[in-house]
C-alpha cells in the first residue's frame, strides 16, 4: 500500500481509513434502473479515466495500480490486504472504500468528491462482478493479407528501388483487432514505438515512424536513419524474433507476400515482411539487442573515449557536481549522482552501493572513487556499480549499467538497486527498459546530503573539496531543470504526434503513461483466447473450434477455449527451432515458420 496513505487494521486485513463507513451510508435512497454490465463497465472506465488515471496511471503513485487495467484491479494483494477490487464485494473493495468516504480523488484534485452519481455507479460495477469494460472504437477487422497487402504496395509507389533494402516495417494490427484494446492503448503502442526506435537511434534528428495505413497499425522506417543499416544488426534482432510466419493456405496473403519479397530481392529478403511493435518494444529495449541497436560499449572507460568524457579530470578541476543521497527510489543504501558536463551533452553517473557502512558510507567517505592522482584517496569510498545516462545524438538519452570495474552489465543485482514497479517483470534493474520507466521525464529532482551531513569538517583541505564538489540545491536543480527541459522537448518530438492528438492535444506528454514500460507490463500478461485468437489472426470463435484438434491440445494450448490462459513466456518459447506460436500457427494452416 502507498506508505503516502495512513492505514489501520482490522483482523487479517489492513484498510485505508474510512472502510467502516461504507456500509449502507453512501447508497441513495432511490438507486438508478440497474445498468448492462456492458455500460456499467464501459461507464466505470470513464470516470476511473477522468478522475483516477492522471494519479494511478500515468504517474503510478502507488505501484502497481493501473486504474484502467482490470487485472490490476482484481489482483490478489496478500493476506494483509483486500484488493482495490473485489468482485461482488463491496466491503472488501479497496477502491469502494476510498471513494465512498471521500478519501479518493483527494480534495486537491477534486474538491467536492466524486459526485455521488459517479460512486453509485462504481457500487454498481462491483456489486455486477466488476465486469471487463470493451474496446471504446469501432473495429474493422484487419486481416494478415492486408497488412501485406499495404506493405507490399508502400514499397512499390512509396519507395525507390535503391531504397527499398533498408525499409522495415512494423504492425499492431494484431492490436487493433483485439475489442479489449482501447483507443487510448493503441495511441500508447504507437507512441512506444516512436520512443523505442529513438531511445536506440545511433543518428542526429528524432525519427517519427511512418503510418503506412489509415488506421496507423502498419508503420515503417529506413533504417539508415538511426543508423541501423548493417544487415548483421537487423539480422540480430529477427533472429530473436519468434512470431515470423509466411502465409500457408490464405492465396492473396501469400501473394502479397510474394511481391514483398520480389520488391527487396532475393540477396536483401529475409523472410520477415514486419515484427510486431509489441515485441520489438518489450525485447529490443534490454539486453542484448538494446546493447547491440544502440552499440554500447563493454566497458565505461570506452563510453566515456566515445564521449569525450573524463570525470577523474573534471573532480580535480572541480567542474563535476554531485549530489549525495543516504536513501533513493532504487535502493536502500546511500547514492551517489554525478554531474559531467560535455560538448555532447549532460553525462550523469551514479556510484551505488550494497550496504552504508565501512567505505560505502558517503557521509564519511565522499571523495571517491579511488583513481590515481586523487589526493583524498583517504576519504575516497568504494562502490559497488553504478549507472549511466548519456546523450544520445538526437537528444534523448541512452542508459549503461556497470559493476563496480567499469564492465558493463545487464542488470543491476537486487542487494544493490531494485525496481519497485517491477518493469522487467521482475525487481530486477534491466538496463534499457527499467532506466526509460524510472527516468520517464528525463533526469530526476535530487537532494543532496552530504554538502551538509558529510563528517569531514575537521579537515578543511577535504572540507573545501566537498563544498566544490557538491552545491548548493539550487545550482543542482537549475542543471537538471535544463536537462530535463530539452529531453522533453524531444521526447515530445517523438511521442507528441501519437499522443497529443484529439481531446488530448492540448495536453503534455508527461500526462501519459511512459509508453514502453506501460506496453512490455501488457505484452507480458497471459494470453487468453481473445488475445491468441487475434495473434494467429483469427476470430475468437473460430479459434475456440481449432483448439479441439488433438495437436493444439498436445501444445498445452486447450485451456484457452476453456476460459483459461497460457503464459506469454511458453506461447514464444523455442523447441526444435520453431516456437510455440509458429507451431500451432503451422498447424491450423495460417503459416510455415519463417527463422
Amino acid at each position: 500500500m502507498n506508505s503516502q496513505l495512513s492505514t489501520y487494521s482490522l483482523p487479517g486485513r489492513t484498510l485505508l481509513p474510512g472502510i467502516l463507513t461504507i456500509v449502507g451510508l453512501l447508497v441513495p435512497s432511490t438507486l438508478p434502473a440497474q445498468s448492462s454490465d456492458l455500460e456499467l463497465a464501459n461507464r466505470t472506465y470513464k470516470i476511473l479515466r477522468e478522475r483516477c488515471y492522471q494519479c494511478h496511471g500515468a504517474e503510478q503513485k502507488v505501484p502497481g495500480l493501473l486504474v484502467l487495467e482490470r487485472d490490476s484491479l482484481v489482483k490478489d494483494r496478500g493476506e494483509d490486504f483486500f484488493p482495490y477490487v473485489s468482485p461482488n464485494n463491496l466491503e472488501e473493495s479497496e477502491l469502494w472504500s476510498v471513494v465512498s468516504d471521500g478519501t479518493m480523488p483527494p480534495e486537491k484534485v477534486l474538491p467536492d468528491g466524486l459526485p455521488q452519481e459517479e460512486r453509485e455507479v462504481i457500487r454498481q460495477w462491483i456489486e455486477a462482478g466488476a465486469p471487463q469494460w470493451e474496446s471504446d472504437r469501432q473495429i474493422v477487422f484487419i486481416p494478415e493479407s492486408e497488412i501485406l497487402k499495404q506493405i507490399s504496395q508502400h514499397l512499390f509507389n512509396e519507395v525507390r528501388p535503391s531504397d527499398r533494402r533498408f525499409q522495415r516495417y512494423f504492425s499492431i494490427a494484431h492490436l487493433y483487432n483485439n475489442s479489449s484494446v482501447s483507443e487510448l492503448d493503441l495511441r500508447l503502442y504507437r507512441a512506444a514505438l516512436s520512443k523505442a526506435i529513438n531511445s536506440m537511434s545511433r543518428q542526429p534528428g528524432i525519427v517519427v515512424p511512418e503510418a503506412i495505413d489509415d488506421r496507423q497499425t502498419i508503420f515503417n522506417i529506413d533504417l539508415r536513419a538511426v543508423g541501423w543499416q548493417d544487415i548483421d544488426l537487423w539480422d540480430d534482432v529477427v533472429k530473436e524474433y519468434p512470431y515470423g510466419l509466411k502465409p500457408q493456405e490464405d492465396e492473396g496473403a501469400r501473394q502479397h507476400y510474394d511481391e514483398i519479397a520480389d520488391r527487396y530481392g532475393e540477396i536483401f529478403f529475409d523472410g520477415f515482411a514486419y515484427v510486431r511493435a509489441d515485441w520489438f518494444i518489450t525485447k529490443a529495449t534490454r539486453p542484448p539487442l538494446y546493447h547491440k541497436l544502440l552499440g554500447i560499449p563493454e566497458t565505461l572507460a570506452e563510453l566515456q573515449q566515445q564521449l569525450g568524457v573524463d570525470p577523474e579530470r573534471h573532480f580535480a578541476i572541480n567542474t563535476a557536481r554531485r549530489a549525495g543521497v543516504f536513501e533513493s527510489g532504487v535502493s536502500a543504501q546511500n547514492r551517489l549522482v554525478e554531474y559531467h558536463p560535455s560538448s555532447n551533452g549532460a553525462f550523469w553517473l551514479s556510484y551505488d552501493f550494497k550496504k552504508d557502512s565501512g567505505r560505502s558510507n558517503l557521509a564519511r567517505f565522499p571523495l571517491g572513487p579511488k583513481f590515481e592522482g586523487n589526493q583524498f584517496d583517504q576519504f575516497a569510498f568504494d562502490h559497488d556499480g553504478g549507472e549511466i545516462i548519456y546523450p544520445l545524438p538526437n537528444g534523448l538519452h541512452g542508459y549503461m549499467l556497470v559493476d563496480n570495474e567499469g564492465n558493463r552489465i545487464d542488470a543491476g543485482p537486487v542487494e544493490i538497486v531494485f525496481d519497485a514497479t517491477n518493469t522487467s517483470g521482475s525487481p530486477l534493474i534491466v538496463n534499457g527498459i527499467s532506466c526509460m520507466n524510472c527516468h520517464k521525464y528525463g533526469t530526476i529532482d535530487l537532494a543532496d546530503d552530504i554538502r551538509e551531513g558529510n563528517a569531514l569538517r575537521f579537515n578543511n583541505e577535504a572540507r573545501n573539496k566537498v563544498l566544490e564538489l557538491y552545491p548548493p540545491r539550487s545550482e543542482m536543480d537549475s542543471i537538471i531543470e535544463d536537462v530535463r527541459r530539452e529531453y522533453l522537448r524531444k521526447l515530445t518530438d517523438a511521442i507528441g504526434p501519437f499522443l497529443l492528438v484529439g481531446a488530448d492535444e492540448t495536453k503534455r506528454v508527461t500526462d501519459f503513461p511512459e509508453p514502453v514500460s506501460h506496453v512490455a507490463r501488457l505484452y507480458d500478461k497471459n494470453l487468453g483466447l481473445e488475445e491468441a485468437a487475434c495473434e494467429i489472426g483469427k476470430d475468437s470463435a473460430a479459434m475456440a473450434v481449432l483448439l479441439q484438434g488433438k495437436r493444439l491440445q498436445q501444445l498445452g494450448l486447450g485451456p484457452l477455449a476453456e476460459e483459461g490462459t497460457v503464459k506469454r513466456s511458453y506461447w514464444e518459447s523455442v523447441e526444435s527451432g520453431i516456437s510455440i506460436f509458429q507451431e500451432a500457427a503451422s498447424e491450423i494452416g495460417v503459416g510455415s515458420p519463417v527463422q
